[in-house]
């Protein structure tokens, strides 16, 4: 019977998460997914990969894939991009799929200080297996037993396909950046039946960060900086905000995050969420991150969320690197 009782609210637990936008604790890796002014932001040719897993070793896993390339073209001062997102969630099969292509214009507001704004078009599919899942009308709760077969007319629609909109920019400044991003501006509709309508939440996002040089000494090796990023989303009543810290020695980081709750949907509700360490390595052509989340609080039993990223970098020979440049 406690499995039944684990397996249901585990089930209720996914259905809330599937509510919401596929997140990376390591969003400045994962740069065009989380703002599509980030489009051709390094001066170069970039492509990159991004794996989370989610509640890693609890029985069920929520996974997420992402693949993007994306590119700056000097003389039209933009950047081109195209991206592909994916993800999976064990218990129903829920799968989820998106493909956008992005575009950036790059445009220097002084000597020290550019606007990327951005926008991303994209078509997406949902599609779950529906056979998998215990429905209200197979739940006896007087015996507590799970009957087979069920009348609900959810399960003769399990796919769903809808057109997306997104647009953003980026503030670089010598050592600074700062950015927003609103996903789903058309709010399309993603209801399973013909008889309802549930509008996709727009999807907020605010983040940012700063770069200190640390100067060569007997501690610290020659490219060492600290960096100090923050995301802030907001998707309906779910929102989360993540910060923190990474030092960078010549080619090795390590660093630390927070995940939080700004304002809380209940009363007993957590107001920190986990703690992600992370570590990486980067060389010219790449870029390598490993993240783990340690859940804390009531929900510490769904084990935590690994996160693998991957950047590597095709130099554009006839672009001139700008000194304002950052490195994130």
């Amino acid at each position: 019977m406690f499995k039944k009782i684990a397996f249901l609210f585990i089930f209720f637990i996914s259905f809330s998460v599937l509510a919401q936008d596929p997140i990376f604790t390591q969003f400045y890796a994962v740069p065009t997914l989380t703002n599509p002014g980030f489009t051709g932001s390094m001066r170069n040719t970039r492509i990159g990969l991004g794996y989370r897993n989610q509640w890693m070793g609890s029985g069920y896993n929520l996974s997420t894939f992402y693949a993007s390339a994306d590119k700056f073209i000097e003389s039209i001062h933009s950047g081109l991009g195209f991206s592909a997102l994916n993800q999976n969630e064990s218990l129903s099969d829920y799968n989820f799929t998106q493909i956008n292509a992005s575009y950036s214009y790059h445009l220097k507001l002084s000597e020290n200080w550019t606007f990327f704004p951005g926008i991303s078009l994209g078509y997406g599919f949902k599609q779950f297996n529906f056979s998998n899942l215990i429905l209200g009308d197979q739940i006896d709760i007087y015996t507590g037993t799970i009957l087979t077969g069920s009348n609900d007319p959810f399960l003769n629609n399990d796919k769903v396909h809808f057109f997306d909109l997104a647009a953003g920019g980026i503030l670089y400044g010598e050592n600074t950046w700062f950015g927003f991003s609103l996903k789903h501006l058309t709010k399309p509709d993603i209801a399973f039946t013909e008889s309802e309508s549930l509008n996709l939440e727009m999807f907020l996002s605010i983040h940012g960060g700063y770069k200190w040089i640390i100067n060569p000494s007997n501690f610290f090796p020659e490219d060492s900086f600290l960096f100090v990023n923050f995301n802030y989303i907001n998707q309906g009543f779910y929102n989360r905000f993540d910060f923190g810290t990474q030092l960078q020695l010549s080619k090795f980081s390590f660093g630390v995050l927070a995940s939080t709750v700004v304002q809380k949907i209940t009363d007993e509700a957590e107001t920190f969420l986990s703690v992600n360490p992370t570590i990486g390595l980067q060389f010219e052509r790449f870029k390598l991150g490993v993240s783990y989340d340690y859940p804390i609080g009531k929900y510490s039993f769904l084990k935590g969320t690994g996160e693998v990223t991957f950047q590597y970098f095709i130099r554009n020979t006839n672009t001139r690197k700008r000194r304002w440049q950052i490195k994130y």
